[in-house]
């Protein structure tokens, strides 16, 4: 009894010393991220300022169009800033706080299992570098990953009642991320039927009530959004119907496969190379490429080893987790359009879970199992850290201590080399986790790279490799704005999001993005523009140098009077990606 106690407290020092690890990787410096991405940032700010605005998940104060994703998570931040005030730490804090409860909820998930196992996939969690990004940013994704463990965890208890809660979490998850959530359904079905013991007849009936609870829980806040007079709700952006119906199956559902029109994008230079997504070849070995691995997959062939001896043990988990893999990873590995590296962070959940199981079973089996998991592990981070760093770098010195400790594992038949050689597993992911805190990056498309942290090129561009400010986020243009405007409505409009949303996050008032997050949006004609300036609801515009010139930015010049820069710019002058204010008011 008393082994049993001291094992028990071994275990929860154990399971608190991991918690602690992930606390510090995904609070600590999190101030230096600023308002993290600059649209959800803006959205939040609007939703602050009215129960309409809050519920319609509108882009800005006068609820002109709505964020490209649905509230969930926006309503989660927007609630922290009530509480908390309006801050980037404020609406940063419920994403890392997701984080931190996800390593706790998979430890309970994979528990069962032993608590070596569930401590070593909390662990795996805690450090995986996606993860890390991913819970450091404004992103909805850690509140994904946060539902889908609530949901797999509900699933495993194989009840009826169990798979219809599921699917209500589930439902929960879609509101979050979209059809990005339904890719687990399998996973969570997998897992529900090997948990239980029903009949099929009572099976399907469960089933049946399930469906139509995630019908129901998903598509109820679409529904209404869709059924609310188009006039009397923001419009739905990046549709191109105005309906989030739309942006389910379009922008955030087939546009994920199919590229029809990459948006454009800021360009540092006229020569660089400007590459907006990670443009990593579609195919079944495409994670297996370093820029994509290095983010998740430093234990993949333990979690490969936990999967195949860990099945007859217990079915029902392992299921879960390998279906859960293998979905993500298809659905990942064909997306030939939008694409982003953050998206694998759902792959970590089974992943950790997996490996963390795998490490179990060898252990488990003794010195032979230990030195082909060791070594197979090794040469694998071996190939990522070589890949990324260069084969002769002292980095892949660590791979290497895992192989000699596989290799002595076997040879002397004893655990302790495995021990010292999983120990060596951890150091890289762990490196490239802080990365994420020392040198973020691109802070909308968060991702880790210890090569970016080391000042070498990542292979991912300019774009992605570092954080743009945009030139609208200049005090000397706001004071200048709200000096100047006037009775105008907006006090800004813009051809696309990226440019009003600092004006929102600074100000708190409405900057109009009349084309949308990307500017392809057809919210409004040039007629109606034109419209709503003679109505004197819009004086100033801003456009930028680089991009396209469409209908708007023709209208604009022809119509505009250009401000002289001495009257409203403080930020160096950048001829790549220059802005020019125009007035559009009573010459």
């Amino acid at each position: 009894m008393t082994d049993q106690a001291s094992r028990r407290r071994i275990e929860w020092a154990a399971f608190a010393a991991v918690l602690l690890i992930a606390a510090g990787l995904r609070l600590g410096r999190l101030d230096d991220n600023g308002v993290g991405t600059a649209y959800y940032a803006a959205g939040v700010r609007s939703m602050l300022q009215g129960v309409w605005l809050f519920f319609y998940n509108s882009f800005d104060p006068a609820g002109f169009i709505s964020l490209d994703k649905p509230p969930v998570a926006f309503w989660i931040q927007t609630a922290f800033a009530i509480v908390l005030g309006y801050s980037g730490w404020a609406i940063h804090l419920p994403q890392a706080l997701a984080g931190i409860a996800s390593v706790g909820l998979l430890y309970r998930l994979v528990r069962p299992l032993g608590a070596p196992a569930a401590i070593v996939a909390a662990l795996l969690l805690a450090i995986m570098p996606i993860a890390v990004a991913i819970d450091r940013s404004n992103n909805a994704d850690s509140w994904l990953i946060f539902f889908l463990l609530l949901a797999a965890r509900t699933a495993l208890r194989g009840r009826g009642l169990s798979l219809v809660v599921a699917m209500a979490l589930l439902g929960l998850a879609f509101n979050t991320k979209m059809l990005a959530a339904l890719v687990c359904g399998p996973a969570l079905l997998a897992g529900w039927l090997l948990a239980g013991t029903l009949t099929w007849g009572q099976r399907l009936a469960w089933m049946t009530a399930a469906a139509v609870t995630l019908a129901v829980v998903s598509l109820s806040w679409v529904v209404a959004f869709d059924l609310t007079p188009k006039a009397k709700r923001p419009y739905a952006g990046s549709s191109h119907d105005n309906s989030m119906l739309e942006l389910i199956v379009m922008h955030n559902g087939l546009d994920r496969f199919v590229r029809r029109t990459p948006g454009p994008t800021p360009a540092p230079t006229q020569t660089a190379s400007v590459v907006a997504y990670d443009a990593v070849a579609v195919g079944p070995l495409r994670l297996a490429v370093p820029s994509l691995a290095m983010q998740f997959a430093w234990t993949l062939p333990l979690a490969v080893l936990g999967a195949v001896l860990a099945w007859r043990r217990r079915r029902a988990p392992v299921a879960l987790w390998s279906v859960w893999a293998l979905t993500y990873g298809i659905v990942y590995s064909s997306a030939g359009g939008i694409f982003h590296a953050y998206y694998l962070s759902a792959l970590g959940p089974p992943l950790a879970a997996l490996a963390g199981i795998g490490c179990f079973e060898l252990w488990r089996r003794g010195s032979t199992h230990l030195a082909v998991g060791l070594g197979a592990a090794a040469l694998w981070q071996g190939y990522i850290a070589g890949a990324s760093l260069g084969w002769t770098s002292i980095w892949i010195g660590f791979p290497a201590v895992a192989l000699l400790a596989a290799a002595a594992a076997q040879w002397r038949a004893k655990r302790p080399p495995a021990a010292i050689g999983g120990v060596a597993l951890l150091v890289l992911p762990a490196l490239w986790s802080l990365s994420a805190i020392f040198a973020p990056g691109n802070l909308t498309l968060p991702s880790a790279s210890l090569p970016r942290w080391l000042g070498l090129d990542d292979g991912r561009g300019p774009i992605l490799s570092r954080n743009w400010t945009a030139l609208t986020d200049d005090p000397k243009l706001l004071e200048f704005l709200k000096e100047h405007r006037g009775n105008a409505r907006f006090l800004l409009a813009a051809p696309n999001a990226l440019l009003a949303a600092p004006v929102i996050i600074r100000t708190g008032q409405p900057a109009m993005a009349f084309g949308g997050f990307f500017g392809n949006d057809p919210v409004m004609s040039v007629d109606a523009f034109a419209r709503a300036v003679e109505r004197r609801d819009v004086r100033f515009v801003v456009l930028a140098t680089n991009r396209r010139t469409r209908d708007f930015e023709r209208w604009v010049r022809a119509h505009g009077t250009v401000v002289d820069p001495a009257q409203w710019r403080s930020l160096p002058p950048d001829p790549q990606r220059a802005i020019v204010l125009y007035d559009l008011g009573p010459r």
